[in-house]
């Protein structure tokens, strides 16, 4: 099987004591691994007691390893916790261990048993940049950062409490300990952070006092001598690696309150379920009197990535959605939440002679190769069941859901104003008032966020936005190809026969009419059949363009195609404040931006929502509770509202 990370070479010395051949070192004391985490790592920064009083606490780790200062901590904090605390544990390691081999380590530890069981029952598949996992119900969130490790912890953001550093010996692994990544740990942390390592080296004592942390050595453990601990004395030496125009929202947040979002499809009700997790009250509002009734309102939604060939942002944002799309679905199936979904696998066929291309994709490392497979036209056929003439990109866990009972899931916990028509937001008594067409108020919240696509340009806040309107239309189609096992992908798609009919789609296509009624059209009908038909002649021979029903709708979609998710920017101030980048005047000339306080929005979906909107409303949620961020700095600046105001300051159009 490829490997999209390199391995560390487990090996096993005697007394199964776990070995990188490729660091040649240990991962653990031989006397005494769990003994050793607790008295250098949770002893050493003052745990529990550093959290006893902490809403959010936050760990990070250099060098996730076997995991064992995961568990332990996990262990511990699940102990000691109060009631409504949540943690955030960062671990970087840059030679993940598989889940066979995850689980092989932690049998050695069966006090932690439990903890080993949530872990593994979520760590599947590493794959390159930032996955997060969650445990506890969300109350523990892993975040692992899988790359070199001065490279994830310059594209994270985040504010630690803790450091643990625990990558392999200085003298084995010297780019863990450079004092490049301690600048790093430094930018990142809080004024106080604590941080505790095995080793007392010299070098890495030196290194640690001059990026500002007080430094001292105490006894080690076992066969060491000394470790060192140390004190974060909050230096301004650290760079600040944000552009002032994507500054942080200034938030006080961080404890749960009362949200209102505005639209009930997948943007408004990702974000619900990612402010639930967090303990905040959440009231959707739509103007239809159902859930989900516009284009999250579709019967069927083809689940599949959106993968490009190059590590662009578009590529690497829809390859990190696509875990963390996948996470929420067994989160549901494990609470046993029916989605009406069938796991059949997608086959995205190589057409118009994107072979080339499709195989770069797989070669890329995107997507470990459990989740993504480049498979040739003999073996696409075997999977699909029926005849195909083009290889093919298969990802095994796509297939199709209904996004409506998707939708539902995700809202389970909020409470909803239907047939309520957001005209506008008052801000009064520190709170905000969101008023319907006759200015009388449907709710007061903490924070507003704007999750109703197109709609939310109608508001003064957002009329700067450029969002654009394409109408798609879906097709049901008599079921004929009863041996169709997955879905095919070819531009349009169609999904195997459910209920004695496929779903064939989909147009996407511009139009000014973003606001009314979609009805049908057959000429839609007609252009959906014949793009089957023009990708697959001999398959669409077995289908008889009999058209049962269809429906279509509007989706919101930005010019860059990627969805917009944080802060509204003040428009006015970002105008004025940063004018001078029309002349190309540096960072250091600029102060932070300027934001509507407590107003968020999610939009710009298009036709990715299913697989975006997870990933994007967790990232939102982050923006709103000042946590750290789910995916790296570059990939949050890219789905920041303000960059189109940048583009055009920049390009000379305001």
């Amino acid at each position: 099987m490829k490997r999209a990370l390199p391995s560390p070479a487990l090996t096993w010395l005697p007394h199964r004591q776990p070995y990188s051949e490729r660091f040649g070192d240990v991962y653990r004391s031989q006397s005494g691994g769990l003994a050793e985490t607790r008295h250098v790592f949770l002893e050493g920064c003052g745990l529990p007691h550093a959290w006893r009083d902490a809403d959010v606490f936050v760990v990070a780790e250099t060098g996730f390893g076997t995991g064992l200062n995961f568990l332990a901590t996990l262990d511990l904090w699940r102990r000691t916790r109060h009631f409504k605390a949540r943690l955030h544990y960062i671990a970087v390691e840059g030679f993940p261990l598989s889940h066979d081999e995850l689980r092989e380590c932690q049998e050695r530890w069966p006090e932690l048993r439990q903890v080993a069981q949530a872990l593994l029952r979520v760590y599947l598949h590493p794959q390159p940049g930032f996955q997060r996992l969650v445990l506890e119900g969300g109350r523990v969130i892993l975040t692992l950062l899988f790359g070199e490790v001065r490279e994830m912890l310059s594209t994270l953001e985040a504010r630690v409490d803790t450091w643990f550093l625990d990558g392999f010996s200085p003298e084995k692994n010297p780019q863990m300990w450079t004092a490049e990544v301690l600048s790093e740990v430094a930018r990142l942390s809080k004024p106080g952070a604590r941080l505790a390592t095995y080793t007392a080296a010299g070098e890495v004592r030196r290194n640690l006092t001059a990026v500002g942390f007080n430094v001292v050595k105490t006894p080690g453990f076992g066969a060491k001598s000394e470790m060192t601990r140390a004190t974060f004395h909050g230096s301004e030496t650290a760079k600040e690696l944000l552009a002032p125009w994507f500054a942080r929202a200034p938030t006080g947040h961080v404890k749960s309150g009362h949200a209102a979002i505005i639209g009930s499809g997948l943007a408004g009700t990702a974000t619900a379920h990612a402010l639930n997790r967090r303990g905040w009250q959440t009231t959707i509002i739509d103007r239809h009197p159902e859930i989900a009734d516009e284009a999250s309102g579709n019967s069927v939604g083809v689940l599949m990535p959106r993968l490009t060939a190059s590590p662009n942002v578009d590529g690497r944002f829809y390859a990190a959605a696509w875990r963390t799309m996948l996470d929420h679905l067994e989160e549901f199936s494990d609470d046993g939440i029916a989605l009406s979904r069938n796991r059949c696998g997608v086959l995205q066929l190589a057409v118009d002679g994107d072979d080339d291309r499709l195989k770069a994709i797989a070669e890329s490392g995107a997507l470990p190769e459990p989740l993504l497979f480049h498979v040739n036209a003999t073996e696409a056929s075997e999977i699909a069941g029926v005849a195909l003439a083009q290889s093919a990109l298969y990802f095994p866990q796509g297939g199709w859901l209904n996004p409506k009972l998707l939708c539902a899931a995700m809202a389970r916990n909020s409470h909803l104003e239907m047939n309520k028509n957001v005209n506008g937001v008052r801000r009064a008594g520190g709170q905000w008032e969101v008023l319907d067409d006759q200015s009388r108020t449907i709710t007061t919240a903490n924070i507003v966020v704007f999750a109703n696509a197109m709609n939310a340009t109608t508001m003064p806040e957002l009329n700067w936005l450029p969002l654009s309107a394409r109408r798609g239309q879906i097709s049901f189609l008599k079921a004929q190809a009863a041996n169709l096992r997955c879905v095919l992908g070819y531009g349009g798609y169609i999904t195997p026969a459910h209920k004695e009919r496929h779903c064939l789609g989909a147009t996407f296509d511009w139009t000014d009419d973003a606001f009314g009624e979609q009805a049908v059209s057959d000429d839609d009908h007609t252009r959906n059949y014949n793009d089957l038909a023009a990708a697959l002649p001999s398959f669409a021979k077995t289908l008889p363009p009999e058209i049962i029903e269809g429906r279509a709708a509007i989706r919101c979609t930005t010019p860059d195609h990627l969805p917009v998710a944080g802060p509204i920017p003040d428009h006015a101030a970002y105008l004025r404040d940063f004018a001078d980048l029309r002349h190309g005047y540096p960072w250091a000339r600029y102060q932070s931006a300027t934001y509507h306080s407590g107003l968020y929005v999610l939009a710009g979906l298009g036709s990715r929502g299913l697989v975006a909107a997870p990933l994007a409303a967790e990232m939102l949620a982050c923006h709103i509770s000042g946590e750290p961020w789910p995916m790296e700095r570059e990939l949050s600046n890219a789905l920041h509202a303000g960059r189109f105001l940048i583009r055009d300051l920049k390009r000379l159009r305001v």
